[in-house]
């Protein structure tokens, strides 16, 4: 078992730092164990992921530690599937999930944090599936995509005071599919998208109090598609992307009334949102402006931001600026984003906007050229839980936690601190072990190009201050990053050079 922490300080004016960890290596080796589905649960984190013996099961981190919580597919096969950009549901002290038995099909799942899941709802009677999918809490009912064997996908409801689901829609009639995703609320109504053979793929309400559904917009007029995707409430309205075959997919809105297109950074038929899959999160609101991941008519995936109060749409940066940034996931923390993204030089890390300034890499968790590909963030109070890879453990669960909120550090069971920062000359890296362990210190500027390296050197328990020889280096930002002496890292942050 591993458990490693990375931790970051960053002294601009006041203090501020972050840490990222991987939490627990549960396919133990390179393999991974690539976790989805995470929710909170009370103060506990729930996540499907593969020990590489039970096939992706129910797992649970809580103050014991990170372990599987059960194995409700008993046989080698996966309870659940590896489906990206979906979560769990909450209602009261149960939550809520997609999970197939072995015997009975993905059917809809309910856990109460102690006692074995239980099956809450079979759609479909007998060894057939309901595909049960996207799951969304709304006003002690959780509302999701499933299909009966009847009348294909639609969008049901399961009502848990009276632990009965009711299929909600029959959008496109009789037994063909209306290919129920996005599911998301936003004010009092119920929005997804659904498809039928008139209208295409496009943006459906339903409204719980009458128990009526609405088509609301044919974006892409007559039989064509607009595929409604991203679906995120932010302020006051509902922020969605959308295809058209005169703009492509571009970002909208809609309050209520109207819906609008707010973007055509690709001029024309190009799109300017195209690094996307059905639920990712490629929209985030921050200081009462909307980021997205925007294409510029020839590269992709780069940073850009929407003004509501000016309607105006600005690069905010190209991490990449000869390639595509690659932009896939976009967070919006208390006081910055947080994003994936590739430099061309790094792959594709963890990155940072504090609304003003330059994006910077918090960390090059998988060193070197190959990315770690951060994905899916979840935020616990001052914790955001991801997805990532390193060379060490493959992909799994990591952390970041940012110390002005309160967090130092998790699981490494040491203390990092980099001073002076900023420096004028030479920085100091101090490193108080619990015991002696073989580590190595490296710096690297922020064109990914590695400015110092210590090798593999043995720290006792203690303290330990390892000198980082930054007098000669220009002035700048600078990442260093501690990692075992089998490359696991254990500790990255930043520090600037004036």
């Amino acid at each position: 078992m591993k458990r490693s922490l990375l931790s970051a300080a960053l002294l601009a004016g006041v203090m501020s730092a972050n840490a990222q960890s991987v939490v627990k290596d549960i396919n133990p080796g390179t393999t991974g164990s690539f976790p989805y589905r995470m929710a909170a649960f009370g103060k506990n984190l729930v996540f499907t992921a593969n020990d590489g013996t039970n096939g992706y099961e129910l797992w649970l981190k809580d103050t014991s530690g990170t372990n599987l919580a059960f194995n409700i597919n008993p046989a080698a096969a996966s309870s659940f599937s590896s489906t990206q950009n979906r979560t769990m549901a909450v209602v009261g002290k149960n939550i809520y999930f997609p999970a197939n038995n072995g015997t009975s099909g993905t059917e809809l799942y309910r856990w109460d944090g102690t006692n074995p899941p239980t099956l809450a709802a079979e759609v479909y009677a007998g060894t057939s599936s309901a595909g049960v999918d996207e799951v969304v809490a709304y006003k002690g009912k959780v509302y999701f995509d499933a299909n009966d064997g009847n009348y294909g996908e639609e969008l049901w409801v399961y009502d848990t005071t009276g632990n009965i689901a009711m299929r909600l829609t029959d959008i496109s009639a009789g037994a063909s599919s209306s290919f129920i995703s996005s599911i998301a609320v936003y004010d009092t109504l119920v929005y997804f998208s659904a498809y039928t053979v008139a209208t295409g793929q496009e943006l459906y309400a339903y409204n719980p109090t009458t128990n009526s559904t609405t088509l609301v917009s044919d974006i892409e007029a007559g039989s064509g598609s607009s595929a409604p995707n991203n679906l995120i409430v932010i302020g006051n309205k509902l922020y969605f992307s959308a295809t058209t075959t005169s703009f492509g997919r571009e970002l909208y809105s809609y309050n209520g009334l109207n819906v609008m297109r707010l973007t055509d950074v690709a001029a024309g038929n190009l799109s300017t949102i195209t690094n996307y899959s059905i639920g990712q999160r490629i929209i985030a609101g921050f200081n009462n402006k909307i980021y997205f991941a925007g294409n510029d008519g020839t590269n992709f995936g780069h940073l850009y931001v929407y003004d509501p109060a000016t309607g105006n749409t600005a690069l905010v940066y190209k991490t990449n600026p000869t390639g595509n940034s690659n932009i896939s996931n976009i967070h919006s923390a208390k006081n910055r984003i947080y994003f994936n993204a590739d430099n061309g030089v790094n792959g594709n890390e963890l990155w940072m906007y504090k609304g003003t300034g330059v994006p910077a890499m918090v960390a090059d968790i998988y060193t070197g050229a190959i990315s770690s590909n951060p994905a899916e963030f979840l935020q616990m109070g001052t914790t955001i839980y991801f997805r990532a890879a390193d060379s060490a453990n493959g992909t799994e669960l990591f952390m970041l936690s940012d110390s002005t909120l309160g967090v130092k550090n998790v699981a490494f069971n040491a203390d990092v601190k980099v001073y002076p920062n900023p420096t004028t000359g030479n920085a100091t890296l101090a490193v108080t072990l619990e015991k002696t362990q073989a580590l190595n210190v490296s710096v690297t500027d922020m064109a990914g190009r590695v400015v110092y390296n210590s090798g593999v050197v043995s720290y006792v328990s203690g303290k330990n201050e390892i000198l980082i020889p930054a007098a000669n280096m220009a002035n700048g930002i600078y990442i260093y990053a501690i990692r075992s002496e089998n490359g696991e890292l254990m500790a990255s942050g930043r520090f600037q050079k004036q």
